[in-house]
């Protein structure tokens, strides 16, 4: 697996803008710290899988930025001989994961666009409270994807399902633990 400057050195070399590199070290530094509350709590968490996962999820975004980033960036990660499971934190990591449905609308290839291992759900969590590089409330990405796409989406309900068994998982509102680690940073 390559290391975190080797996923710096690939997002610059894909020329990914300032701000989307800022975004993906931010991803990955909240991923980090839902893995580490996790094994605290017993959960067996590949944390180099999430750090890495975390700095290159965005990494399709050099190709377009609709909801195809996600299939574009796997795709990209696997033609650069990525390690498979970092492809598939890109390809899964978009809303809260794209349905069957939703994949076929988009033109997408069969395969699978939800985030299925604890890897991917973090990095997918992770990203929907990151903001360019500040940690910002679920609920604010949630409102903004209420108006875009209605109270009721099925992205809006992926979201709050993946929330929902990471709060179940840690025992705590996984926000709260992000909030706690970076308020002990300052």
């Amino acid at each position: 697996m390559i290391d975190e400057q080797e996923a710096i050195n690939l997002l610059k070399k894909e020329k990914s803008p300032e701000n989307l590199i800022k975004h993906s070290m931010t991803v990955s530094e909240v991923s980090t710290i839902l893995v580490l509350a996790l094994k605290e709590r017993g959960y067996c968490v590949d944390l180099d899988l999430v750090k890495i996962g975390g700095l290159l999820h965005d990494i399709g975004r050099v190709k377009t930025h609709s909801a195809l980033h996600g299939y574009l960036g796997g795709k990209l990660l696997r033609e650069r001989g990525i390690d498979e499971r970092i492809a598939r934190i890109a390809e899964r990591h978009v809303g809260g994961g794209i349905s069957n449905e939703e994949a076929k609308k988009l033109g997408l290839p069969d395969g699978i666009y939800v985030p299925e291992s604890l890897e991917e759900k973090i990095v997918c969590f992770a990203d929907k409270i990151v903001e360019v590089n500040d940690v910002v409330p679920l609920e604010k990405t949630l409102d903004k994807l209420r108006e875009e796409l209605g109270y009721d989406h099925d992205v809006v309900k992926r979201i709050i399902g993946l929330k929902n068994e990471l709060t179940r998982l840690l025992n705590c509102d996984p926000e709260e633990i992000v909030g706690r680690s970076i308020e002990e940073k300052r």
